[in-house]
């Protein structure tokens, strides 16, 4: 009987490990697509080099890029945390009072028209050419998210489960924490998970325009001398940031699902 069970777990996590292993063969089957096809035609390594390329030139620059994650990766840290606070207290007031509401989300609505980029100037101008201004543009940038979704997961509770904490009179901090913010929570998440990424892109553009540091400037002084390894090499040190901050909102929202009991 246990063998059989044995046997058959191994089974059943066969599909998955293959699933899991799927992304991983896809991305090698393109990088020795892309790796065979720049080296038949021999096309110009200004233009597009070889993965292997972009590889030496991680090992030779690794000093140069790792000393460049800090300034990227803390201020957009920084700005998706402030993101997150501040459109939580916004989302709080426009859930709870119609009037908040009313004058707020027009105005909010009206500036996500607007693309982003050409705020970025107004940044600068206003916070000057330090960190402030890209931590302004990456809050600026990654706000939205977090706002319009949690006020729909706040708005959208079900109401029964509302009139039954008023039957209890529950007061409305604990209908809050009890009810609306468990029911809110997978909205939430969704919405972390987008803003970090636009945070990220916050302070790229911040860095392409006043900064002296980051992997934002690096791309820009190696494309001075194009050096499209180097470019490249940082596009993946910032794909890996981004990476590394989804993973953390990924697992830690898993752990506040189980706190909640949205799951097992």
């Amino acid at each position: 009987m246990n063998l059989s069970i044995i046997s058959q777990a191994r089974r059943s996590s066969f599909p998955t490990l293959l699933f899991s292993l799927l992304p991983v063969l896809l991305f090698g089957t393109v990088l020795s697509f892309w790796e065979f096809v720049v080296w038949y035609t021999d096309y110009p390594k200004s233009i597009l080099p070889r993965p292997s390329a972009i590889a030496l030139a991680i090992f030779d620059n690794w000093d140069l890029l790792t000393s460049n994650i800090i300034p990227t990766a803390s201020v957009a840290l920084g700005g998706f945390l402030i993101a997150t606070l501040v459109g939580l207290t916004l989302s709080l007031l426009m859930a709870y009072s119609t009037w908040t509401k009313d004058a707020l989300y027009p105005n909010i609505v009206g500036f996500q028209i607007v693309p982003k980029i050409a705020w970025a100037p107004l940044f600068v101008l206003w916070l000057g050419i330090e960190f402030q201004s890209r931590l302004g543009f990456a809050v600026f940038i990654s706000i939205f998210p977090i706002i319009i979704s949690m006020t729909a997961g706040l708005k959208n509770t079900d109401p029964t489960l509302i009139r039954l904490c008023d039957s209890l009179t529950a007061t409305k901090l604990q209908t809050l924490f009890l009810v609306r913010f468990p029911f809110a929570l997978p909205y939430l998440i969704s919405a972390m998970k987008m803003s970090i990424t636009l945070a990220m892109i916050g302070v790229i553009v911040g860095e392409f325009i006043t900064s002296q540091e980051g992997l934002g400037f690096l791309i820009l002084v190696a494309f001075g001398k194009l050096e499209t390894d180097l470019m490249l090499a940082s596009v993946l040190f910032l794909c890996a940031v981004g990476l590394f901050f989804y993973s953390i909102i990924a697992f830690a929202s898993y752990r506040l699902e189980i706190w909640f009991g949205n799951k097992k």
